[in-house]
């Protein structure tokens, strides 16, 4: 069983990865800056798991920082426009 602290501007969960997911995603464990989880979530108290079924790599998202715009709607998270805009060259 492995670890992964995952942390967010909302704060701090454990991903738990079972021995037979980790070999499934070894080299995004192990190599990726960033990633995301998916899995079941337990929450008690103020303690969050996320039982991991994937993990995705998302280094070409870190990297694009500062390349791309997403435009937002206000209000509710509604969201206008997805598409990445070139800001830079």
């Amino acid at each position: 069983m492995l670890f992964v602290t995952i942390e967010d501007e909302t704060g701090v969960a454990q991903g738990i990865l079972w021995p037979d997911r980790f070999e499934i995603y070894r080299r995004q464990v192990m190599s990726a800056s960033m990633i995301s989880m998916r899995g079941r979530l337990q929450k008690e108290g103020e303690v969050i798991h996320i039982i991991c079924d994937r993990i995705i790599d998302q280094d070409d998202m870190l990297r694009s920082i500062g390349t791309t715009d997403v435009r937002l709607a206000t209000g509710w998270g509604m969201v206008q426009s997805m598409e990445p805009v070139r800001t830079r060259a």
